[in-house]
């Protein structure tokens, strides 16, 4: 049956009419807005990551206009000494607050323009997953119950957990694209699960590693047995080019993560992954657990209604329509327990057995993965309750939009009004407060020692003057004159890309006890020039990268491509 199209014809004499699709859009767009609109009340809600992303932002920001359009070294952070966060932190979130910076012209329009694009995308991305499903009008629903997911919200409005928020409005496009890649090997399906993994590395690092796990299982699980072979090597090249796409990020943290701090100097308790699985403890001593406990309630209270479809008689038909339903139900069933799974305590002899596991801190993170799946599974089980509410049980479904409706009252009440909410003023003022502030000690080079040394000057070479004549963040001019001290001091962390010449003669560069670094002088007078100079290896990922977006552009547009391996799909094989 053709989907009907919305005529509206109002009294001015003219009409247009809208698809079903857009109609979906809309919704997903509308709820957005209404969800952000507190914002335009009370201002920007705050934690301390709001403090740290913008730390990054605001030099990621000035070094875009300056014409360095991938930085290496943040100078400006730990008063002067900088850090390598530049190098281990994904930029894609940066990037889109950048530009969304360029086009407002101001800060706090740019978090909330870019904050209510996520909010969009992300319930987007569960609606093409859903309507990729089969799901036909149910579809906008699963969009919107990720879009007021207690968890999801908690992101923005409690935690300010920016890069993960982003990178949770990439993720259902990935399951998306692997849904599609698995039942159609299409191309241009390749190339969309391709770019979605990509931009997944590019934004949040320990959603990555955890939804490439569930983003696994969901494949295996979604195979078609009888073209297996060939569906695992699509999703291969896809994997592939996703990695080569973002090669000019994940490269530089596979080479140079040994030379930084992270968890190895002084590790904070509070990352511990030990210490961080929901159900662990009721304790309000243990703050993360402990409200991650009760974002888990509510999250269970919104989406308990989809345990309906255990039921034979509340699954959808097995009609043309929705026989993939079907078949995808046990798949998002096993994710969905996953999820679940991994969050708690349970599942710790694995996490004792994978390092990068580990390494994302917080099992509550798969709380992420959770809040995309259920939402999936609960807009199929929709007809089964609208089935129920017309029939002699109705008041088992008032039950059950009862308790979505308190698990929602209780977002808006908790994790959006109780948010500690910035008006623009303050905003601003903590903007101005970040540059030279110190930053995550993660980001410190591994010789690094604290406290943080004092410099009075950005150069201090003893006996012998000094004349600064630029001081750009990954290139510094200074001139120093005679006398008898044979190094200089710079008010910056050691860090091996950095080199200083002289005279087009190299200057050995070393680090002292506090981790600063040191120059080697010539006994004459000298003028220095201090450089930031990348690898050759980082030309050769960047490379990589430009050629893993241009394959995958042309995957997209590929029509005669596709012909051919539609050809060879269809060709008769040998059993």
């Amino acid at each position: 049956m053709k989907p009907r199209t919305l005529t509206i014809q109002p009294a001015l004499g003219f009409s247009f009419s809208l698809s079903p699709e857009t109609r979906d859009v809309l919704w997903v767009v509308l709820v957005s807005l209404v969800i952000m609109s507190p914002t335009l009340v009370w201002g920007i809600p705050s934690s301390r990551d709001l403090t740290n992303h913008f730390r990054f932002a605001l030099p990621f920001y000035d070094s875009l206009r300056a014409g360095n359009f991938y930085p290496g070294w943040l100078a400006e952070s730990n008063a002067g000494y900088g850090d390598a966060s530049f190098r281990f932190y994904p930029p894609a979130l940066y990037y889109l607050l950048a530009l969304a910076r360029a086009i407002t012209g101001e800060w706090l329009a740019a978090t909330l323009l870019t904050a209510t694009s996520l909010f969009i995308l992300g319930g987007l991305g569960v609606y093409f997953w859903a309507r990729t499903l089969g799901y036909g009008q149910s579809a906008v629903w699963a969009g919107i119950f990720y879009t007021v997911a207690p968890y999801h919200l908690n992101q923005f409005f409690q935690s300010f957990m920016f890069a993960e928020f982003a990178g949770a409005a990439v993720l259902p496009f990935a399951f998306a694209f692997t849904e599609r890649v698995c039942r159609r090997r299409r191309l241009r399906d390749v190339a969309g699960l391709a770019a979605s993994c990509a931009l997944l590395i590019l934004t949040h690092l320990p959603l990555t590693i955890i939804g490439s796990i569930a983003l696994l299982v969901y494949a295996l699980l979604r195979l078609d047995f009888a073209k297996r072979w060939t569906t695992l090597g699509w999703l291969t090249v896809s994997a592939l080019l996703g990695l080569a796409a973002s090669a000019c990020y994940w490269t530089t943290v596979l080479f140079e993560l040994s030379w930084i701090r992270a968890d190895n100097i002084n590790p904070d308790p509070s990352t511990d992954y030990r210490q961080n699985f929901v159900l662990s403890t009721f304790s309000p001593d243990y703050l993360n657990v402990w409200w991650m406990n009760i974002l888990l309630l509510a999250t269970v209270a919104m989406f308990w209604p989809a345990l309906a479809l255990m039921w034979k008689s509340a699954r959808p038909p097995a009609s043309v329509g929705q026989a993939q339903v079907r078949g995808a139900l046990k798949a998002l069933g096993v994710v969905a327990l996953l999820t679940f799974f991994m969050a708690t305590p349970v599942s710790r002899p694995i996490w004792n057995l994978l390092r990068p596991l580990q390494q994302t801190q917080f099992p509550w993170r798969w709380l992420t993965l959770f809040s995309v799946v259920c939402p999936v599974i609960l807009a199929a089980a929709i007809p089964f309750w609208k089935r129920l509410a017309a029939g002699r049980k109705r008041a088992l479904s008032m039950i059950a939009a009862g308790t979505a409706v308190l698990a929602f009252a209780f977002s808006a009440s908790h994790i959006i009004r109780e948010a500690y909410w910035l008006s623009p003023g303050q905003f601003q003022q903590q903007l101005k407060e970040i540059p030279g502030s110190q930053g995550v000690s993660h980001w410190w080079p591994v010789w690094v020692r604290e406290p943080l040394p004092h410099m009075s000057s950005p150069v201090d070479a003893g006996d012998r003057q000094v004349a600064i004549d630029s001081w750009a963040p990954e290139r510094r001019i200074f001139h120093i004159g005679e006398g008898q001290s044979q190094t200089a001091r710079v008010r910056t962390f050691f860090y091996p890309h950095w080199v200083a010449t002289a005279e087009g003669q190299a200057l050995a560069v070393s680090h002292d006890e506090d981790g600063a670094m040191v120059i080697s002088l010539p006994g004459k007078r000298v003028t220095v020039t201090m450089e930031f100079r990348e690898p050759e290896r980082v030309r050769y990922a960047t490379a990589l990268s430009i050629a893993g977006w241009i394959l995958i552009g042309l995957l997209l547009s590929g029509p005669r491509i596709q012909r051919l391996v539609d050809r060879r799909d269809a060709s008769p094989r040998f059993a």
